[in-house]
């Protein structure tokens, strides 16, 4: 053609170079267009379903440059609020007895030496030691700390078991005793507590043992044993501790003789085999002694009256 002198029209052939590809881009939806050349930040290319597609190295994450930046502010207001400042400073006190608010408590002066000190350094562990050995009628007690400026106390105390009758010469004392033995409280007396009398040559005190643990155990054993067997109450039971025996005083006014060095279910065994002759119910007796054994086992001492 006239247009070029006569040498027809050549198609050029893109060079590799200029060439145009399509790719995704990693950090859009979008279809973008590159050249085939490679930027200086691509990686290592892959081929996957004809299509060129290359990593990126991404750069710092600001999540990571929150975490240097941050946490050290951070470490530092909290050690800051806990040992500088009057955030943790213990200002009041909580009391439970037995599940019940203890108002004007005599454990108050435990707890009052920790006003204004930092509640994060105070040793629970050592409050509860100090208490318990002052206190051994406590069976549980536990000091918590509830953030960010109170003291919990939280006790239990051992159950009362019976009331204590202290006889010495003429006089009598009268106690509450408590499962372990220690005589809580003095002038008092609970009716729906069993009685027991206790002969000794030197008064009881309060804050003391009045009966050794086994001791109290097997007399109460023998009270609601007694009780719950023959269907008859008990008024009160008698401690003889020289001579190792339980008087038990029924509400028929005769009484039971036991010995500490036997069992009970040895001793009972035998009066509730002896009543088909000897009616606890209707005969008027003085006593019954089952502390006598024998090789059968069925020898019972009564007197009438």
């Amino acid at each position: 053609m006239a247009f070029f002198n006569g040498k027809k029209r050549r198609k050029i052939k893109a060079s590799s170079k200029s060439r145009i590809q399509e790719i995704r881009s990693p950090y859009s939806h979008r279809k973008l267009l590159f050249r085939k050349r490679l930027p200086k930040k691509a990686g290592k290319a892959t081929r996957y379903s004809g299509e060129l597609k290359f990593s990126y190295r991404k750069g710092f994450p600001l999540k990571k440059w929150a975490l240097i930046v941050g946490l050290p502010i951070l470490t530092i207001f909290i050690i800051y609020t806990t040992i500088f400042s009057n955030f943790f400073q213990t200002e009041k006190w909580r009391i439970y007895g037995d599940d019940i608010v203890q108002e004007n408590s005599k454990f108050d002066e435990f707890l009052r030496v920790y006003k204004n000190k930092n509640l994060v350094f105070i040793d629970s562990g050592k409050i509860e030691r100090t208490i318990k050995a002052q206190y051994p009628e406590i069976e549980t007690i536990k000091i918590k700390k509830v953030f960010p400026d109170t003291l919990v106390m939280e006790y239990k105390n051992y159950d009362e078991t019976a009331n204590i009758f202290n006889i010495v010469g003429d006089t009598q004392k009268k106690f509450i005793i408590n499962e372990i033995g220690l005589l809580v409280e003095q002038d008092y007396e609970n009716p729906n507590l069993p009685y027991i009398k206790v002969k000794t040559e030197k008064a009881l005190e309060l804050n003391e043992y009045g009966l050794p643990k086994e001791t109290l155990e097997y007399i109460l054993d023998a009270v609601y044993d007694y009780e719950e067997l023959f269907g008859m109450k008990i008024i009160d039971a008698e401690y003889w501790k020289r001579e190792k025996e339980i008087h038990l005083k029924t509400e028929r006014d005769f009484t039971i003789w036991l010995d500490t060095n036997l069992t009970l279910q040895e001793q009972f065994s035998k009066l509730k085999d002896a009543i088909p002759k000897l009616n606890i119910y209707t005969e008027n007796l003085e006593y019954i002694d089952l502390r006598i054994s024998s090789i059968n086992g069925e020898r019972v001492i009564f007197k009438s009256r």
